[in-house]
């Protein structure tokens, strides 16, 4: 992808937005590090990490140790603990698949340099929900390769202007 045609350079933008998303929607976290500017990722790709990766659930033995005892009855059994409510859904929305939409070109703002502009877009259901996720990213060429360097939530009023690559692009 080394120069090549607008068309060429538009095809390899909207796949490397798709990729990036689909790692960040898989909790991908190296992968989604190593596809940033240093600047979006504020440091190294390890740093960038270790300040994103989910902390660790606790394993069964852990929240066993964690327990009240159970209670003793007077005849000496035990009484059988209470089943607790369970939250009323998956701990993560479901996702559907990923679409890169609208490159096109945008001016530098802020401390962001020029670059191309995506839409990234998926569905999301919840158990009592459901609906579309839009960000719009911000890649950049360096080395040769893209890398993003900015990320923004598509707001109604970006979409209400005809142009919500280049609306979201323009905030913070």
């Amino acid at each position: 992808m080394n120069g090549g045609g607008g068309t060429d350079q538009t095809a390899s933008a909207l796949q490397f937005a798709k990729s990036y998303q689909k790692a960040l929607n898989d909790n991908d976290w190296q992968y989604v590090c190593q596809m940033r500017t240093e600047q979006y990722r504020h440091g190294t790709v390890k740093q960038c990490v270790a300040d994103n990766h989910e902390t660790a659930k606790p394993t069964a033995s852990e929240t066993e140790a964690s327990a009240p005892p159970p209670l003793v009855r007077a005849d000496g059994s035990t009484v059988p603990p209470k089943q607790k409510p369970t939250a009323s859904g998956p701990d993560r929305a479901q996702l559907g698949p990923v679409k890169a939409t609208g490159a096109k070109a945008v001016p530098a703002f802020g401390d962001h340099p020029a670059g191309t502009g995506v839409m990234v877009d998926y569905t999301y259901t919840w158990p009592k929900e459901s609906g579309v996720e839009k960000d719009v990213l911000r890649l950049v060429r360096q080395d040769g390769k893209w890398l993003v360097d900015q990320m923004e939530e598509v707001a109604d009023s970006d979409e209400a202007h005809g142009d919500p690559v280049g609306d979201a692009l323009m905030k913070s």
